[in-house]
């Protein structure tokens, strides 16, 4: 299986090594899941994106052990923000979400 070097917009020079597999439907999911027009709570977001992999059917031995799908949730949210196709709410926590490209509220 080929990998990612996923990046990390809390530390620029850290790379991580992720499945390509599994950051793809992850990313797919977040994508999928996150708004343009308003902010989502992260813990909404891991969610939404464990519903989008059970309405996908994804095999469970994708993500077999407990905390993975939120492990790969953080990874690849820490690489879209680092890519800058989604951000964080400036001074808000916990931590919320939306896609790139709509004005600060």
């Amino acid at each position: 299986m080929s990998t990612i070097r996923a990046r990390n917009v809390n530390h620029p020079d850290h790379r991580e090594n992720l499945k390509e597999e599994k950051y793809s439907i992850i990313r797919e999911a977040m994508l999928a899941s996150l708004p343009d027009d308003s902010w989502m709570p992260f813990s909404e977001l891991e969610a939404k994106v464990r519903a989008y992999l059970d309405d996908k059917r994804t095999p469970a031995a994708l993500f077999p052990k407990p905390g993975s799908v939120r492990w790969y949730c953080k990874a690849v949210q820490l690489d879209l923000e680092a890519r800058g196709e989604i951000e964080r709410q400036p001074k808000k926590s916990p931590l919320h979400l939306r896609k790139r490209g709509v004005d600060s509220t």
